[in-house]
């Protein structure tokens, strides 16, 4: 009499087949693992160099024209040289103001821990007061 079901030979070669079968599945997972941890590490270095161009935008150039800040896990090292002459600031009927202004050409770098750099440079005003503030009205 026929037996009925299968074989444990049978069963062995249905189990070889599925895992063959789920091989590709599993190298497309650490691929896609891979490359989200990819685009979570640029996301992160997308916002650290937004918030360090927000940073060297406020900065006065002129009255600070290097230094370092804690920018999210990186350090943002700066250095400002000048990239104009000197001028007065005009004041609203054109005479000259108070202040001389000057373009500085700042070249920064973001710095990470894991030896990764971020290397620009931007182009700001810088100001300086050239008389105190006259206490007259």
């Amino acid at each position: 009499m026929p037996q009925k079901g299968f074989s444990v030979l049978e069963a062995l070669a249905a189990v070889a087949l599925i895992a063959l079968a789920f091989l590709p599945l599993l190298a497309l997972q650490g691929q896609l693992t891979r490359t989200v941890i990819a685009v979570e590490r640029a996301e992160a270095g997308v916002k650290n160099m937004k918030s360090a161009l927000s940073y060297l935008r406020v900065i006065n150039p002129a009255m600070k024209s290097e230094g370092e800040e804690r920018i999210g896990d990186a350090q943002l090292i700066w250095n400002a040289r000048p990239a104009s002459a000197e001028r007065p600031a005009l004041d609203q009927g054109g005479a000259p103001g108070r202040f001389v202004i000057q373009l500085y050409d700042i070249d920064a770098v973001l710095a990470y821990e894991d030896g990764r750099r971020a290397e620009f440079t931007v182009r700001a005003v810088g100001w300086r007061p050239t008389a105190p503030i006259s206490a007259t009205f």
